[in-house]
């Protein structure tokens, strides 16, 4: 579907509706739609485009209610009258008409013949009051969450946004890394009704000669306890750029690092750099490493003993779980998949 984005001024512009109206374009995009994006400046070339039939439906930011160019205002209203073929869409961020601050600009333009979105409950009662309509649709904004997280593709593609408590273990595959122990945590924090995923980041060690031996009976261990969509060796699928280390750090619940024995331990560190919670074996290295800046265990611990003790720390931990709900909940792509979307595809199936 050929959209139209509009709004006073886009991006390089800084500004909230300038970032919405970019990453709402981006967000279509990949969803297959063909997006142009008209600022103020160009309200002439959007009108000739329009006429000469290239445009299907038009998504208006703030400009049928912010007085910043009644002009452009005046004339997409009397557009949106005349052009029914096309679907309108009034994307209200703000709304003049109840603004203090414009109090001096009396507003009476009428509210146009467009669908009516609001980004937020609170705006949908402001243009509620101001335009005295009932039917405004909610949908939030949002944001480009792999962007913002610094996610690489290859994260992106684990769907981590979707787990309710994600594991991350940067290791190789050696004996003293204590992963099986790792493995038995993610299976009883399962049966507990945690949807966990214990990530491993590293390979078998090429200079262990067990290495392989060792990977074959994790695979089995984690088969033999149901794990087979819990536990992720990402080595297998090659090794691990700089980057996806990085955005597993960001995007992770917690570092899990079970180690029997360490001389120092620099996840630990990458882990305190990125603002993740640390779970980790009690050994003195750790100790001095992180002080009492981590949750320790001792290393032959009982996995429910573990899982339990993080089951506490996780249902207390409102920071974490707000920024998960927040990621499911304010990806644009979502959004527009899920909300937006629906409308366009409406309007095309209304004017077959």
């Amino acid at each position: 579907m050929r959209v139209s984005l509009l709004h006073y001024t886009l991006p390089p512009a800084i500004g909230g509706v300038e970032r919405v109206v970019g990453t709402q374009a981006e967000a279509l995009r990949s969803l297959g739609h063909e997006v142009s994006l008209w600022p103020a400046q160009q309200k002439a070339e959007f009108a000739a485009a329009l006429a000469r039939g290239a445009v299907d439906a038009v998504i208006v930011h703030n400009v049928f209610t912010m007085p910043f160019d009644l002009e452009w205002t005046r004339e997409l209203t009397r557009l949106a009258l005349a052009r029914k073929d096309v679907l309108w869409i009034n994307w209200v961020h703000d709304v003049a008409a109840v603004n203090p601050h414009y109090a001096g600009i009396p507003w009476k333009e009428p509210a146009p013949r467009a669908l009516h979105v609001a980004v937020s409950e609170a705006r949908r009662r402001d243009y509620e009051r101001a335009a005295g309509l009932r039917d405004i649709r909610v949908i939030p904004n949002g944001l480009d969450m792999a962007q913002v997280l610094g996610l690489t593709r290859r994260v992106k593609e684990l769907g981590l946004e979707s787990r309710g408590l994600v594991l991350f273990h940067p290791a190789r595959l050696v004996r003293r890394k204590n992963i099986e122990l790792g493995i038995r945590v993610t299976s009883a924090l399962r049966k507990a009704g945690v949807d966990a995923l214990y990530l491993v980041s590293g390979a078998p060690d090429p200079h262990q000669a067990d290495g392989r031996a060792y990977h074959a009976e994790l695979c089995r261990l984690a088969g033999e306890l149901g794990l087979d969509d819990g536990v992720r060796f990402l080595g297998e699928d090659g090794p691990l750029c700089e980057a996806d280390v990085r955005a597993l750090y960001a995007a992770a619940d917690l570092l899990f690092f079970p180690s029997t024995g360490e001389g120092f331990g620099l996840p630990l560190l990458e882990a305190a750099a990125h603002r993740l919670p640390v779970w980790c074996s009690d050994l003195p290295a750790h100790r001095e490493v992180l002080g009492d800046g981590a949750h320790f265990f001792p290393a032959n611990s009982p996995p429910e003993t573990i899982s339990a003790q993080i089951m506490r720390w996780w249902r207390a931990d409102v920071p974490d779980a707000c920024r998960k709900s927040l990621w499911r909940r304010h990806d644009m792509l979502k959004i527009c998949l899920e909300h937006l979307e629906p409308l366009l595809l409406a309007h095309t199936h209304d004017h077959d």
